[in-house]
């Protein structure tokens, strides 16, 4: 199987052990993805794998999160970098010496929102192993890219809508940096997990002769309430993520970064659930204030 064949079977992978069929490749890949918000798991596979010219993307659109982005024809244009091109006279020169640099806009399917997003990132080359339709190997060089920058900024996972600005502000910070930085996105999920706290209304020190006496983390996720005390395993585990970030020792990957959201998306599941409200209790608030309701920042 080539990486071609590989990677548009991995993108419709839901779980480990449970795969859609690669037949119908787009209609496919998004009910994949469907499925993982459904079963609150990220979709990894649409967020890691280099993609093709040809094979269009399965990213979710970050403004409806109902369509797909489809790049925009004519817009994709992609250069080899000064280096490589350079590299092309050494004599022991390959195809895979080649690196690139892509941009091109992106437009949503979904006809009630056409939202544009701009995306530029690298692209490489590969020998592509694969058979044909007499089982005979055959092997061709390929061209893929690997996206670095989004904007509007992707959604790895969909936050609450009633969660805290600063909790937000962090987390789409970091959503920003997934594909260049993973580090630096990891980093601000802690940041975010320290502002959640603060929500919670966690102190944030201690005071000793008129002294302020700032606390950890780790001793801020120690006074969480009762109520919340199942919930430290989870905070502790993304802490430690976090600070793996922080230090240029320890290596981010972009997995170890989703395993960060989808632990803060269970948190914030559970200190603030999406309950379906009824039209009588939004009207009962509503005439209480004799005006619109008050919204969460």
């Amino acid at each position: 199987m080539g990486l071609a064949q590989l990677a548009e079977n991995e993108r419709t992978s839901v779980l480990n052990g449970h795969s859609l069929s690669p037949a119908k490749h787009g209609k496919i890949s998004l009910l994949a993805h469907q499925l993982c918000v459904q079963i609150k798991v990220i979709d990894r596979k649409a967020f890691k794998l280099p993609f093709r010219k040809s094979a269009n993307p399965q990213w979710v659109c970050p403004t409806c999160s109902k369509g797909v982005l489809k790049i925009e024809a004519d817009s994709f244009r992609f250069e080899e970098t000064r280096d490589s091109k350079r590299a092309h006279s050494h004599e022991a020169w390959d195809p895979e010496w080649i690196d690139y640099v892509y941009s091109c806009s992106l437009i949503c399917s979904n006809d009630n929102c056409k939202e544009m997003v701009s995306s530029s990132g690298e692209g490489f080359v590969v020998m592509d192993y694969y058979y044909d339709e007499q089982g005979i190997p055959e092997q061709e060089w390929e061209t893929y890219f690997r996206p670095k920058y989004f904007f509007p900024h992707l959604k790895l996972f969909q936050y609450p809508p009633d969660i805290t600005e600063q909790v937000a502000k962090e987390l789409d910070a970091s959503f920003e940096l997934f594909f260049c930085s993973p580090s630096s996105a990891a980093n601000h999920v802690r940041i975010s997990l320290e502002n959640l706290l603060t929500a919670l209304k966690i102190k944030r020190f201690n005071t000793k002769a008129k002294r302020r006496l700032y606390l950890n983390l780790h001793q801020r996720i120690e006074l969480l309430p009762k109520k919340h005390e199942n919930l430290q395993e989870l905070l502790l585990a993304i802490k430690w993520l976090g600070n793996a970030g922080s230090h240029s020792t320890q290596s981010i990957t972009k997995d170890d970064v989703m395993d960060a959201y989808e632990i803060m998306d269970e948190v914030l599941g559970v200190v603030f659930p999406q309950q379906k409200r009824s039209a009588r209790s939004i009207a009962k608030e509503i005439n209480k204030k004799k005006g619109p309701r008050k919204r969460k920042r």
